[in-house]
């Protein structure tokens, strides 16, 4: 596949910023364009962000769980699917 350079044009406080998270996470700006790029070509959509904030990720997650909820959506309790793991586990070990 033919390489081609991009030129772009961006605020340069908000490279810097961007460029610092990227170096926490373990990466450059080409590669997490090229990332960007091709996952914005495989799904047909715009993907979802990195972040090295649990807190916002949690409350998103939060959110969307009480939003669902509240649209009739339900879910098992942590404890159930645990036991669900451990059943699974045993009769694998029983059958191996």
């Amino acid at each position: 596949m033919a390489s081609i350079n991009m030129s772009i044009r961006t605020d340069s406080e908000l490279k810097a910023q961007a460029e610092q998270v990227l170096s926490q996470l373990g990466m450059n700006m080409t590669g997490t364009i090229n990332m960007f790029l091709q996952q914005i070509v495989r799904d047909r959509a715009v993907p979802l962000s990195l972040s090295l904030s649990s807190e916002q990720s949690l409350y998103a997650d939060l959110l969307k769980a009480r939003t669902e909820r509240e649209q009739g959506v339900e879910y098992l309790s942590s404890d159930s699917v645990l036991r669900s793991i451990d059943s699974a586990i045993e009769r694998g070990s029983a059958n191996g």
